[in-house]
This record gives structure tokens, C-alpha cells and sequence, in this order.
């Protein structure tokens, strides 16, 4: 399909339709033109700008090539993460938040990968924590059915995308499989928290993730204290672009800290440090309620916001101060440690 409409997407920067986006996304994952023209055909996109109906079409091929984890949500199931390719570099905010939401009743089934644009992944740091990133799809249904929580490591569920990782590396900018990653979730998802490192994607990804059967979820992006484009995260050094997503309603607004309850802090307090075992150690200070430095209540705090956003998405709480309340009480009161042992426990499982 590819080598077919290559022509017309290159002279004529015609659009895709979603059935032609499925077909070339076939073609990519089955090798079946080289790696040469389907540089061509990313870039070109790129170019022209990828649409809805050929980010919706690209996503439903990966979903359709990659494993499945054959579990049912009991209510709202969400995957949780970010896009990466962002300018500043937090710590891995969203597995923090995640541990936290779960552990009040989210359910989230968290697909993941190793670092894209901080120095740690989420892979990274959960691996580094104890648990089993490798885990397939009868050990993640379990842990799902006994702790709220399973960790979709990427290259284990969509085997065949490492036929392209080696022109995505050497192209070096953004294409359209920067996107794709928090789209393709292989899990029976209704709901999302998505991250995404460019403001102006939101409303079409929106309508994607709409076309992809999500019935709640929350896009964001976040700014910084000078209104510049910062990170795939809820802000709490500025305003925070969101989509709310309610059951085929979208609705675009701005957000602040202040939303949530809290207070904007300094940029430095946030920023990620330069390795690994730092960024475990934030984890385990935020999950141990640390506020002895302003360092660690503002990274307290940016784990509670965006905890307090899974958790609405969920439903589990009818605002975002109602959210970051429950937060507080899931750690203050060891709930949120005590999640990460289960996740750890669970993903470490031999059925």
C-alpha cells in the first residue's frame, strides 16, 4: 500500500484514509518495503501533517499486530503515560501517580517503554523498584484482577514495531509513531490519561482516542511559569492545556495548580536528576510522604495532581481537589507504598 500512494502523498500531499493508514501500517510491520521508502513516507507525512483518520488507522493496525491482555475492566480502565519528546525534564512524574491512583481504586494498565525524552523511562524506574517489566499478558490479567495495576512493557507486547525502531532512530525527529505509543495500549481500555509534548495536537488526538473507543479521558500538556510549552505532564510550574473526554464530548480548557488545590512552585524543585538511582529515590520519598525539603513537596505535590487527574478519569472522585485529597490520604496513610509491594508481588508471579 505504501509504495502505491507514495506518489500522490509526496506530489500532491493527498490525505490517507483511515483504511489506507490500517493497510501502511501493515506494510511497516510486515516489512514489506524498505527501510528507504518508508523514511520517505514518515517524513512526508510529517511534512503535510498527520490527520485524524491516519493516526486512528495507525493505531488500530498496531493494536491488531501487537499481544492482548484479556482482562475486563470492573469499571473505568485507563492507561496512564506520555508521548515524550518534551522540553523540561521531570522526574518520571505519571509511574509515581500511577502507583498512588491505583492504590485508591483506578485501574490502570500502564504501557510503557524506556526513556524517550527524560533520562529515565518508566521502565527504567520500575524495573529498578523490583518489578517484573518483562511480565506477559496471563501475569498482567492477574495482577490487574488483584491490585488495580499491570505494566505493558512495549517491546514484549508489539514484537514486530522493532522493524521500524531502527529508521525512527536514524530519521531523528518526531514522526507519527511518537504518538502512536500511548494510543496502542493492549489492553481492554475505556479510558485514558495521555500526556503529549505539542499544545497544538491535543484537539486531534482527542478525536482519536474518541475513535479508538475511549468513553473518559483527560489530554494535557503543560506549561511552564512563562507560558512556553514545557512537558507531557499536569503542570505545577504554570497552566496546564486539557482535554476532557466524556463519552464522545470533548471540551478544551485551561488549568492551574491552584485547581487542584496547590500552590505553583519554582522549575528547579521539579527537574529530573541525573540518574537512575535518583530518580527510584524520588519514587520511594514520595511514596514514604517526605515534605522535609521545598524539593520534596513540590514533587509531592506534582504526583498528587496528576494521580488526582487518573483518579477522575476513573471516576473515582467527582473533581480534581477531591482527587488530590484522596491522594494525600493514600500516601499519608501507607496505601500507596503498600500498592507498590502488591505491584511488585504480582508482576513477579509464575502462573
Amino acid at each position: 500500500m505504501i509504495t502505491e500512494i507514495f506518489e500522490d502523498l509526496i506530489d500532491q500531499q493527498n490525505d490517507l484514509t483511515e483504511e489506507q493508514a490500517y493497510a501502511c501500517m501493515d506494510d511497516m510491520i510486515n516489512e514489506t518495503c524498505n527501510d528507504n521508502i518508508i523514511a520517505a513516507f514518515l517524513i512526508a507525512l510529517r511534512i503535510k501533517g498527520e490527520t485524524i483518520p491516519e493516526i486512528t488507522g495507525f493505531a488500530k493496525s498496531m493494536r491488531d499486530h501487537g499481544q492482548h491482555v484479556d482482562y475486563k475492566p470492573k469499571g473505568y480502565m485507563l492507561d496512564a503515560c506520555g508521548t515524550g519528546g518534551d522540553t523540561f525534564k521531570t522526574f518520571n512524574v505519571s509511574t509515581a501517580a500511577s502507583i498512588i491512583a491505583s492504590s485508591g481504586g483506578a485501574e490502570i494498565s500502564k504501557h510503557g517503554n524506556r526513556s524517550v525524552s527524560s533520562k529515565c523511562g518508566g521502565a527504567d524506574v520500575l524495573e529498578a523498584l523490583g518489578v517484573n517489566i518483562t511480565a506477559g499478558p496471563e501475569v498482567n490479567k492477574n495482577s490487574l484482577e488483584h491490585c488495580n495495576y499491570g505494566f505493558l512493557f512495549a517491546p514484549i507486547y508489539h514484537p514486530a514495531t522493532k522493524n521500524v525502531m531502527g529508521i525512527r532512530k536514524s530519521l531523528n525527529t518526531h514522526t507519527v509513531f511518537n504518538l502512536l505509543g500511548p494510543l496502542i495500549c493492549p489492553s481492554n481500555l475505556n479510558a485514558q490519561m495521555m500526556g503529549i509534548y505539542d499544545p497544538e495536537l491535543i484537539e486531534d488526538i482527542s478525536k482519536v482516542l474518541v475513535n479508538l473507543g475511549r468513553e473518559r479521558a483527560m489530554i494535557v500538556h503543560g506549561f511552564d511559569q512563562n507560558g512556553n510549552p514545557a512537558m507531557d505532564e499536569i503542570s505545577i510550574i504554570g497552566k496546564t492545556k486539557v482535554a476532557f473526554i466524556d463519552h464522545g464530548k470533548i471540551e478544551i480548557k485551561y488549568i492551574s495548580p491552584e485547581d487542584f488545590g496547590c500552590e505553583t512552585v519554582n522549575p528547579d524543585y521539579i527537574k529530573a536528576p541525573d540518574t537512575l538511582e535518583e530518580h527510584v529515590q524520588i519514587i520511594k520519598d514520595i511514596l514514604d510522604n517526605k515534605q522535609e525539603t521545598k524539593e520534596n513537596k513540590a514533587r509531592l505535590d506534582l504526583a498528587l495532581i496528576n494521580s488526582s487527574a487518573m483518579l477522575y478519569v476513573a471516576d473515582k472522585v467527582k473533581n480534581l481537589k477531591e482527587g488530590v485529597e484522596l491522594s494525600k490520604k493514600l500516601v499519608e496513610d501507607g496505601s500507596a507504598k503498600e500498592q507498590l509491594n502488591k505491584i511488585i508481588k504480582y508482576s513477579n508471579e509464575k502462573l
